[in-house]
């Protein structure tokens, strides 16, 4: 069995787990602004407890977004330092279909409906429903104002409406009639794990320098490494 490791940054928590196809180990800490000191501390705790060193890694899974810009990209950088030293493929899994597969599973949820607070009077979301195990999009992430309802973005009733942080108060009291019940969630890596080893088995890993961070605002903030060699030729 493939031992993938798990970064989630892209919240006010910090995560990570580690999957050997017997154990799964995990750490979660609430981090507001203090991912970058936390993050390796926690990594070299959970190596040491699982009993792995990074060499012995398969694949390195991290939120790929959309979520706080900077946690995004300490989650990505520690993930290439890691899968750039050891010769390690990255899985890229959406910020929000792991916040879906993690309702799915405290839950038994078979559809929801997942946000996050993207700060300036703006939201994430996305749809999603169960298919072969794993939560999987009905439509594609997006960003929008807090006063859009369900309607304006033709979305279904779910089974379950999840908000990251307290999103729910701030939208649109259509929101509250869009699902059976709501929840508050915070994520953990673990939930990052069902689509990364989908992944793997799938062979969808991409190499250190090829991840790509989905921000949904500003877009082409974030280059490649190959893309930002491109630009200075």
């Amino acid at each position: 069995m493939a031992i993938i490791l798990a970064i989630e940054a892209a919240s006010d928590f910090c995560s990570i787990a580690l999957d050997d196809g017997t154990d799964c180990f995990q750490e979660v800490l609430p981090a507001a602004r203090s991912h970058s000191k936390l993050l390796y501390p926690m990594l070299n705790r959970l190596l040491k407890e699982a009993g792995y060193s990074p060499k012995q890694l398969d694949a390195i899974a991290f939120a790929k977004g959309p979520g706080s810009f900077t946690g995004l990209r300490i989650a990505a950088a520690t993930a290439q330092g890691i899968g750039f030293a050891n010769d390690i493929p990255l899985l890229p899994v959406s910020t929000l279909q792991a916040m879906a597969q993690q309702v799915h599973s405290s839950t038994n949820a078979e559809t929801s409906i997942t946000l996050m607070d993207a700060r300036m009077n703006e939201f994430y979301g996305g749809e999603y429903a169960l298919k072969d195990g794993l939560m999987s999009p009905l439509m594609d992430d997006f960003i929008a104002s807090l006063k859009t309802t369900p309607e304006q973005l033709n979305m279904q009733p779910a089974d379950r409406l999840c908000c990251a942080q307290d999103l729910l108060s701030e939208l649109d009291p259509a929101w509250s009639n869009i699902a059976l019940e709501a929840q508050h969630l915070n994520l953990e890596a673990k939930y990052l794990l069902p689509k990364a080893k989908a992944m793997f088995a799938n062979h969808e890993g991409c190499q250190p320098e090829d991840i790509e961070l989905v921000y949904l605002r500003e877009q082409d903030h974030w280059k490649t490494i190959k893309q930002q060699k491109e630009l200075k030729q």
